[in-house]
């Protein structure tokens, strides 16, 4: 109690320290709190174009029941198989006629598509490897110049760069916003400790203890790290309702899709209290390590 009433002291003496060291946690909260549900948000995006990249098997019309038997076996059996969808030639006319909406397709004198099976992998990444685990099983179609085994090539290459891409880009820049607000706030709480360097000397030449020292400092810290927070927060939720959900409601984009999740905005906003705090408490931390070498 004691250590909490002389941080409370130590923040009404200098006030317009505490304010801007508020301030300073608002803003780089805030942007924090931007930064990440828009990064799960595309995230989540890319991975749903990601998850859709099946590898197509075609089967030749002339393979035997035994060897489409077969050739399903192998690939349910393969290690990377995640989901296993059989279209027969029929259905494949259908999707193409749902697709091109052409009255040339009528007017051909049958059906010149195959069956196949739609693979869904564990891993995208790894489609040429399936690919060659089943290629030269008697049930694919072989005709010249066709490729039994569709893979997605370039596109699906560049789709899963893309993703990479954005996942360790996203998380770099997290880390470095992260960096940059623990000293901006440290910066901030300097002036306030330099301020009163010369109580901190003559404490610890009495004999207290670098945490005796300490903790009214971080508590303080800690205060104008939750307020900030709190603060952003409400701005944050403010923008929420005004901006984020009328674009969501209207909007048709990738982004806008139910099936493109992001973290709750309650979730979020513990998080951003939480990280308030933790970084007020660390940015007097280091700061103050300078003024206790006496």
């Amino acid at each position: 109690m004691r250590i909490l009433l002389e941080a409370l002291r130590s923040i009404r003496s200098s006030m317009s320290i505490s304010v801007a060291a508020t301030i300073t946690v608002l803003n780089a909260v805030f942007l924090l709190g931007i930064f990440v549900p828009v990064y799960l948000q595309v995230r989540s995006a890319v991975n749903e174009q990601r998850d859709k990249l099946d590898v197509s098997v075609y089967i030749d019309d002339s393979a035997t029941p035994e060897q489409v038997n077969s050739l399903q076996a192998q690939i349910l059996a393969h290690p990377n198989t995640k989901d296993v969808e059989f279209v027969s030639k029929e259905d494949a006319l259908r999707r193409l006629r749902e697709r091109v909406n052409s009255d040339v397709i009528e007017e051909l004198p049958g059906n010149p598509l195959p069956a196949s099976y739609e693979v869904t992998l564990e891993d995208p990444e790894s489609r040429q490897e399936f690919a060659d685990a089943i290629a030269g099983h008697p049930a694919l179609d072989t005709a010249p110049g066709f490729d039994p085994i569709e893979t997605g090539g370039e596109t699906a290459d560049r789709i899963i760069r893309g993703g990479n891409i954005i996942k360790w880009t996203g998380l770099g820049l997290l880390v470095v916003l992260l960096i940059a607000s623990i000293f901006q706030i440290a910066n901030t709480i300097r002036l306030s400790i330099f301020a009163r360097r010369r109580e901190v000397e003559v404490m610890k030449l009495v004999g207290a203890t670098n945490w005796f020292i300490r903790w009214p400092f971080m508590i303080e810290g800690v205060i104008c790290g939750v307020v900030g927070a709190v603060a952003s927060v409400i701005l944050l939720f403010a923008v929420k309702v005004a901006v984020v959900d009328t674009f969501f409601e209207t909007a048709n984009s990738p982004f806008a899709s139910d099936n493109a999740a992001t973290i709750s905005f309650w979730l979020l906003a513990l998080m951003l209290v939480g990280a308030g705090a933790v970084v007020g408490a660390l940015g007097s931390f280091i700061t103050l390590r300078r003024f206790l070498r006496v």
